[in-house]
């Protein structure tokens, strides 16, 4: 998939190899999930904090997920929402054994077989946040 922003590109090549391809996979389930769900609105693409950034742009129906190779260490990754939604904390319930950073993110190993059940519904959940509080 090409990026309409070369910038987003720059920032996923800076990765370690197997954090970007693991990150470039969860991009592309964004947009399948998406694609696959008539609720979900229009995403675009952009960048956020200097990350990638996917938002529901029409109609808005969910919260902003970034993705990002963490700081601390470049095998591990993360997946993160604004932190005043409550989606970590209906993830806790269901997955206690994951691990959080504090009330916006999820975090994986990129050494580790990568959770795409996981990913998946935590990407439907951050995209329909906003039809699903109301």
């Amino acid at each position: 998939m090409d990026f309409k922003n070369a910038e987003i590109g720059q920032v996923f090549d800076k990765c370690q190899p197997l954090t970007k391809e693991r990150l470039l996979t969860i991009r592309q389930w964004i947009y399948e999930v998406a694609n696959n769900s008539d609720e979900i609105g229009q995403i675009e693409e952009c960048l956020k904090w200097g990350e990638p950034s996917y938002v529901t742009h029409s109609p808005k129906t969910g919260t902003t997920i970034r993705l990002s190779q963490l700081k601390s260490s470049e095998k591990e990754y993360g997946l993160f929402v604004h932190c005043q939604t409550t989606l970590i904390e209906e993830f806790r319930v269901a997955y206690p054994d994951l691990r959080y950073d504090k009330n916006r993110g999820l975090l994986f190993d990129s050494q580790q077989p990568i959770q795409s059940k996981v990913i998946k519904q935590f990407i439907y959940l951050a995209l329909t946040h906003h039809i699903r509080k109301k």
